[in-house]
């Protein structure tokens, strides 16, 4: 590989470049990085010396064309805008450090775009929000990058722990526990079959006394993520202000166990085994309910490289005896896992998805709902891709409720982000409120894009039905800002667009639409909230 040389640190270039000196964090060389930058397309086509300036190389900017280079850990041509974005970032955190309070708002001027299609002539447009005490990426097309209002959310506090009227008894026993690992096996391990459901510790109440430390840690994970889908039945009857106060009791037992787990956690990750990509997959799945208890792109990017390793050569594993046919199944069942959570959170947040389709045909049968899942996020994938064939693949609306809850919102969804009309939002906006939706932390995101696409459609939906859907919208983000705080940004910009819009169209039912949802008791029984209540 060439590579551009500048015999001078400090660079001065015309207007439409940038120097490369700069002031930065003692722990980064970034002269250096930007030293080591690999000469551009055209160059090594024209066969000239390229330097290194940002955001062209001199040639490309005297030729007025876009300078790219080959990216060979993405395996794709990128723009050094790309580069010059990236390091602006850099110059802003070193001249700036955050607090653990302290918001970093992306950059006003950010240009809308369509759909992210990855082309030599895309605009890499980068913002990085500030939550969890870390920076986390949005892509330019993620909504609380593209809504109005881009405040930082209000924690809704929980009820102290010391307060009587808040405490449950929690007497843990063998069927309470054993009732978490049911949860788990209804509503998670169709649409992700990671683990084996004939494990010895997921047979019945009486689980064994000798168990693994990987078999320990899977099992707290599972009553973790179970305590987030748990829904016990009298929670369906009468819902007042304690079902509420019980979701949140759920949460912290969550947490208790999925702290439980981690003191099993390094004996459960020695070794490249599939035992370990399980316990990153658990891991990645805890995190779509709760995103604060890691970092969800770092843990499907680890549990990538280890599967792509676990995949290479199998068959010859697999006829010479070194890898059994049910691991090599299960290995194919956690290819499909990873694929469809590394692309739900691409899709919604607007970031790139690397880990390759699988090889199968894409399938929609019910009957196979993990893979009828990864088939959706790899019509999504492509689509994002520039695909516009993927339109005549989609699988129709799930208008009986027929489908796994799962699968039913991931349709409505597919279908909205590749047909963006009013009616593919509608049935989003109406799949969320079923009595067995599960909500994961990107499930406002959804909300929030659909009920954007319905109020700008205004004219062309009938208000009885526009009411009901927005205010749909505003119950779940409402209720979701109580888990993941980001709800409320949502939901505060979501009442802006709507309130614009009613000036702008003057519709006669306007006096009638709600600005926020209270919440309180006295809720009735076919209501919205009734519905979502027992869910959030």
């Amino acid at each position: 590989m060439s590579t551009a040389s500048s015999s001078n640190t400090t660079t001065t270039t015309t207007t439409t470049t940038t120097t490369t000196t700069t002031t930065t964090h003692a722990d980064i060389d970034l002269d250096g990085l930007i030293q080591s930058l690999p000469a551009c397309k055209r160059c090594r086509e024209c066969r000239r010396g390229c330097d290194t300036l940002l955001p062209k190389c001199r040639q490309c900017t005297k030729a007025g064309v876009d300078c790219i280079f080959y990216d060979h850990g993405r395996n794709e041509f990128l723009p050094r805008s790309y580069i010059a974005q990236l390091v602006e970032h850099v110059r802003r955190l070193s001249s700036t450090t955050p607090t653990a309070h302290s918001y970093t708002s992306p950059p006003a001027t950010a240009p809308p775009k369509a759909e992210s299609v990855i082309t030599e002539q895309q605009h890499f447009d980068h913002h990085f929000a500030y939550a969890g005490d870390s920076y986390r990426y949005l892509g330019a097309e993620a909504c609380l990058i593209k809504s109005p209002r881009r405040i930082r959310a209000t924690l809704v506090q929980s009820p102290p722990e010391e307060d009587d009227d808040w405490r449950l008894e929690w007497t843990e026993s063998p069927a309470r526990n054993y009732e978490l690992v049911k949860a788990y096996l209804k509503v998670i391990h169709p649409l992700f079959p990671i683990v084996d459901q004939n494990a010895r510790f997921l047979g019945d109440e009486n689980v064994p006394i000798d168990l693994t430390e990987s078999e320990r840690f899977s099992l707290n994970m599972i009553y973790s993520i179970g305590c987030h889908v748990f829904v016990g039945g009298d929670r369906y009857t009468t819902p007042t202000a304690r079902h509420h106060q019980n979701a949140l009791k759920y949460r912290y037992f969550a947490v208790e166990f999925f702290n439980r787990a981690q003191e099993y956690l390094e004996a459960s990750t020695m070794e490249p085994t599939i035992a370990t990509l399980r316990a990153l997959l658990l891991f990645a799945i805890n995190s779509l309910f709760d995103p604060k208890s890691g970092n969800i792109g770092q843990q499907i990017a680890l549990a990538a490289r280890l599967a792509l390793n676990l995949e290479f050569n199998l068959e010859a594993k697999v006829e010479a005896q070194d890898v059994t046919p049910e691991d090599a199944d299960m290995i194919r069942k956690m290819h499909l896992t990873i694929f469809s959570i590394e692309n739900e959170i691409a899709s919604a947040l607007d970031r790139p998805a690397t880990f390759p389709e699988p090889d199968s045909e894409l399938t929609f049968d019910a009957e196979k709902p993990a893979d009828f899942l990864c088939s959706l996020y790899r019509l999504q994938h492509r689509f994002r891709k520039g695909d516009d064939t993927v339109k005549d693949l989609l699988p129709k609306f799930d208008e009986q409720a027929k489908l796994n809850p799962g699968l039913r919102m991931t349709t409505h969804q597919t279908h909205l982000l590749v047909n963006p009309r009013w009616g593919s939002a509608w049935y989003v906006l109406e799949g969320v409120v079923a009595w067995d939706s599960i909500h994961v932390f990107l499930t406002p995101h959804w909300v929030y894009r659909a009920a954007c696409m319905l109020i700008h459609n205004m004219p062309e939906i009938y208000g009885y039905d526009l009411i009901q859907l927005y205010t749909n919208a505003l119950v779940v983000l409402e209720l979701s800002s109580r888990k993941w705080p980001s709800s409320a940004a949502l939901s505060a910009s979501l009442t802006e667009v709507m309130s614009h819009l009613k000036t702008k169209f003057h519709p006669e039912w306007k006096d009638r639409i709600p600005n926020t949802i209270e919440y309180g008791v006295g809720i009735a029984p076919n209501s919205i909230e009734y519905a979502l209540i027992v869910r959030v």
